[in-house]
């Protein structure tokens, strides 16, 4: 009786050891992703901007963190990546700041005081990591990432600046401006910055 009990198990065994393989061998391994969001508009405003300049970067960064224990540096601590980013930073004026005696007009003269030029947006367009390396007991996360952009974002104003952005941004405008009223009858158009 028990050999037969035995030998029942033991084909038991066999029969669900058989049937697991089967399964698994016909069987597909697939993915499913499913996506949702619910966007809600937060604000929306009117804006009267004239950009006249956008300038493109494409930078490399490279960005390291270590931990460190007063001056000096925890061994093992050190982590670092690079990456490549794309970026834009737009320039141009503010037109909502206008007021009725910031215009003169004699005949076909036309005379606008405008506020300087500014820096309107400055945004990243994409990036791409490389290079990725752990400390062993610090590892790069998602907060590092962000950090790092974000800084970058700080410093692509400050860059835009350094290479004449708010100055080609007053050439462009001026030359639109310029270019609009003189369409429209005026035989002179002057700017006045303030």
């Amino acid at each position: 009786m028990r050999k037969a009990l035995r030998q029942l198990v033991v084909i038991a065994v066999i029969a669900a050891v058989a049937s697991v393989s089967t399964f698994l061998m016909t069987s597909r391994i697939s993915e499913r992703e499913t996506f949702s969001s619910s966007g809600v508009i937060e604000r929306v405003r009117s804006i009267s901007e004239l950009n006249t300049v956008e300038m493109y970067f494409n930078e490399i960064i490279d960005f390291k963190n270590a931990k460190f224990f007063n001056s000096f540096e925890i061994p093992f601590t050190q982590k670092s990546f690079i990456f490549t980013v794309k970026a834009r930073v737009k320039a141009g004026i503010d037109l909502s700041s206008i007021k009725e005696e910031d215009v003169e007009i004699d005949g076909k003269r036309l005379v606008l005081r405008l506020d300087e030029p500014v820096i309107t947006s400055g945004e990243i367009l994409s990036y791409k990591a490389y290079d990725e390396k752990d400390g062993l007991f610090n590892e790069v996360t998602t907060e590092d990432t962000l950090k790092a952009l974000e800084l970058f974002e700080k410093d692509l104003r400050k860059q835009a600046a350094e290479n004449g952005i708010i100055e080609k941004a007053k050439e462009n405008a001026e030359k639109t401006i310029e270019g609009i009223f003189m369409m429209s009858g005026y035989e002179q158009v002057k700017i006045d910055w303030r």
